[in-house]
């Protein structure tokens, strides 16, 4: 019986080792592709790589069609991703193509660990473009039971608040509050969420921004 358990604890380490392994690999090229782009399903059009600590988050800025699209690395359907939500998600392995509900030129943010993705639609108003953007921050993080939310709005605004797990189901939700423009902040319990990575997203009218949230 202790042979079996030192087996079974080897196994599962070995196999944690081996799916983070895979989870943080790094590819030579990712992009995006799909009917609603210039390049149709034939060919991805490559994002730009993040550096340092950003490696693993590619951006993009271009025109969409009102149709759909996926991720996928080294321009192959070897390693691909999607969902079915627009215009944040989590794309999964293999998943359902990502509806572009409306044609405009878009800057896409996409990371090759998480799947986190976000489209957001650009604008000739530099005043416009910069209401897109939430400021969105985490604290602690990692934390244990509760995480500090804080965002500025840039008018008033509703903004409600959703905890995602890597499948991009949601294991938090708090209503959407009424709050006036500047710095606001929400506490979101996480008691009984078992310990891994989570991504919490925070929209508020057409503006939407996901981070990254560690629960130990």
């Amino acid at each position: 019986m202790q042979n079996f358990t030192r087996t079974l604890t080897f196994l599962v380490a070995l196999l944690f080792s081996t799916t983070l392994a895979m989870a943080q690999t790094t590819y030579a090229t990712v992009g995006i592709i799909g009917s609603a782009t210039a390049k149709g399903w034939n060919e991805s059009t490559p994002m730009t790589a993040g550096t340092g600590t950003n490696a693993h988050q590619w951006t993009i800025t271009l025109p969409l069609t009102k149709d759909e699209v996926k991720f996928r690395a080294n321009n192959a359907w070897d390693v691909n991703w999607g969902a079915a939500t627009f215009p944040a998600g989590v794309g999964v392995s293999g998943g359902p193509n990502i509806p572009i509900a409306e044609a405009g030129t878009y800057t896409v943010t996409f990371n090759d660990i998480t799947g986190a993705y976000q489209f957001t639609r650009a604008t000739t108003s530099s005043t416009t473009a910069s209401r897109s953007a939430l400021s969105l921050a985490l604290a602690p993080n990692p934390t244990r039971e509760t995480v500090r939310v804080a965002y500025d709005l840039s008018s008033a605004s509703s903004a409600g608040i959703t905890v995602l797990n890597l499948l991009g189901q949601p294991v938090r939700q708090l209503t959407a509050v009424r709050q006036g423009a500047g710095q606001q902040e929400q506490f979101v319990s996480l008691q009984n969420l078992a310990a891994g990575l989570y991504l919490v997203r925070v929209q508020a009218g057409a503006q939407v921004q996901t981070a990254r949230l560690v629960v130990e």
